[in-house]
């Protein structure tokens, strides 16, 4: 079983934080002590602050030394480097991963990954009419869940569930049912 995190409670932890994270950055020192590898005893030398796509506060620092910085490069395993905002991201937090690899070998973050679907025209439905199920299946995940990065540009109506293996629509907690949905 697993658990969503408060995502609400994390990032007003993380604003208290901020500016103790930012001045880590810059100086290597964390509570007055010189940052070590995440990895080894060795001192940092490479500092990166971390985030979730639920907020544009950073969560962390994630500290390597010059040879752990070589070896994992992107920069630590369980993150990733968005291509487009060039930001590093925890890879998730649950079973959800908060990024998505594009045709053209890009991995970028649900949030950035949003904007430069929503910016294409033909991405967008102008009729009832237009929704199909093809459609639906071949819809991007772009919105995390509890994300909140969509309210800027769209306003929710109403949303049904499907099942990720099969596609019938969800109707209670271990039943799903194909009736009526051709």
């Amino acid at each position: 079983m697993w658990s969503l995190p408060d995502i609400k409670r994390l990032n007003e932890e993380a604003v208290k934080n901020a500016p103790k994270l930012k001045k880590a950055v810059k100086t290597g020192l964390l509570d007055g002590q010189r940052m070590t590898c995440d990895w080894c005893v060795e001192l940092a030398t490479n500092l990166y602050p971390w985030y979730d796509v639920f907020s544009d506060t950073p969560k962390g620092i994630i500290a390597l030394c010059d040879e752990h910085n070589h070896y994992y490069g992107s920069p630590s395993e369980g993150f990733f480097t968005c291509d487009n905002c060039g930001r590093v991201f925890i890879t998730n937090y649950t079973w959800e991963n908060y990024f998505t690899d594009t045709e053209e070998g890009e991995r970028l973050c649900l949030n950035c990954a949003f904007d430069r679907h929503t910016k294409k025209q033909e991405h967008w439905l102008c009729s009832i009419e237009e929704i199909t199920w093809e459609r639906i299946r071949k819809a991007p995940h772009n919105i995390p869940v509890e994300g909140r990065y969509w309210e800027r540009c769209l306003s929710f109506i109403g949303n049904v569930e499907f099942d990720s293996m099969t596609g019938d629509k969800v109707i209670g907690f271990s039943s799903t049912s194909s009736r009526g949905m051709d």
